[in-house]
């Protein structure tokens, strides 16, 4: 019988390496809105210029990623992470050496998306979710919550050292200030215990364990091709709605500074979303959790799609929505644990966020077409109410496992 308050004491930190690991690649890209006046005013870039860098890193980022996850089912993780947090550091203070040329620009993003590719969350979820078992969702909903540490401390940090030292030097501060910090935590505290060989028999009775099926014949599964169409169709969704809120509140006759407040929750409601899912994924049932997360998604579609000028509903819509994000989000990382085996989940997880992004960057171009074409956003949400049921279904067909945690 697993002991469950010896896990939290025997791992808490571990868990809290995994947390503050998190956010490190991320940082960059949420303070890069900080340094674009900057970048601007000394070389004259367009917008458009400035932000290149940033698209072609996450392209790069979403071909890295499967690789990454194949890397991480292969060798110690420890070794990736002390690496990879040194590269991003690297990476971070080498856009100090920008100059008028975009071509050095876009390498040094290059550079920064592969170090970035190394600590990625399936990293940090791999070593995490092996060190767990009777808490495992809930210590992996943790974990993904210290996404939100990058998107609310990174722009903070970043203008408050821009004001100090100019950009050039704020690189370099904004380095130390985000990988010092998880370098020496990693180096103390961050182990990857995870068996590098299977046994061949089983602890009792010497059955033989069965090996891992092959990769080939897990991306043709039955599981991972249900999961997959759910992950590309929701994120799809979710991406073009949280991208496009705040202008979709405007149209609803709100102020610009009332929508970008109310919008601004969206980012917050997301952290009890995780926490709710590490809370009640080995407690309600997969097929349960599954179909509330949509029930969520098709709420505040509804609330969204009806010409509503209420700020009440407006709030709530956004909130649903956010917790919605978050809780598919911890669910989608959640389910790849149990359906995987342990010595390839690294790759189908790399394998799953890859095409979460792919959906991500696809979203919000459908939702801004919807709007040119209809001049609302209307339609969309209406839309997403359906994407919700064909999702919902997708994921109760998925057979569920007996989880280790029950």
């Amino acid at each position: 019988m697993t002991d469950a308050p010896g896990e939290w004491r025997r791992n808490w930190p571990l868990l809290l390496c995994c947390i503050l690991g998190v956010p490190v690649p991320m940082a960059a890209i949420y303070a890069f809105g900080q340094f674009l006046g900057p970048l601007e005013q000394e070389f004259g870039w367009t917008r458009t210029q400035a932000s290149a860098g940033l698209s072609v890193s996450l392209l790069l980022g979403f071909l890295a990623s499967p690789l990454v996850g194949r890397l991480v089912d292969r060798v110690n993780a420890r070794w990736l992470v002390l690496s990879g947090v040194v590269l991003v550091g690297l990476a971070l203070a080498g856009f100090a050496l920008t100059t008028s040329s975009p071509q050095v620009w876009l390498a040094l993003w290059c550079f920064h998306s592969l170090a970035g590719a190394l600590v990625g969350p399936t990293v940090w979820v791999a070593v995490i979710s092996a060190a767990f078992d009777k808490h495992r969702s809930m210590a992996i909903a943790l974990v993904l919550c210290g996404s939100g540490i990058a998107s609310g401390f990174g722009p903070t940090s970043a203008r408050l050292l821009i004001d100090e030292f100019g950009w050039r030097s704020a690189y370099v501060a904004f380095s130390l200030v985000w990988t010092v910090p998880i370098l020496l935590l990693a180096a103390l505290f961050f182990f990857d215990r995870r068996p590098r060989t299977r046994p061949a028999t089983a602890a009792a009775g010497g059955a033989e364990t069965p090996p891992p099926a092959p990769l080939r014949r897990t991306f043709l599964s039955g599981n991972f091709i249900k999961l997959a169409l759910a992950v590309v169709s929701v994120q799809t969704a979710l991406a073009a709605f949280m991208i496009h809120l705040a202008p979709a509140l405007a149209d609803k006759g709100l102020s610009l500074t009332q929508a970008a407040t109310i919008a601004g929750f969206a980012g917050l409601a997301g952290i009890p979303g995780k926490l709710g899912i590490g809370y009640l994924f080995d407690r309600a049932g997969q097929a349960r959790v599954s179909l509330g997360i949509m029930a969520m998604i098709a709420l505040a579609c509804v609330l969204l799609a009806l010409d509503s000028r209420s700020i009440v509903a407006a709030v709530i819509a956004t909130c649903v929505l956010g917790a919605s994000s978050g809780a598919m989000f911890a669910f989608m990382t959640c389910l790849c644990r149990r359906l995987f085996d342990e010595s390839i989940f690294g790759t189908m997880y790399g394998a799953i966020t890859s095409l979460g992004a792919l959906a991500g960057a696809a979203g919000p171009l459908a939702a801004s077409a919807i709007h040119d074409a209809q001049g609302s956003y209307a339609l969309a949400f209406w839309l997403g109410v359906g994407v919700a049921a064909v999702v919902a279904a997708l994921l109760v067909s998925i057979p569920s496992p007996q989880a280790s945690t029950d």
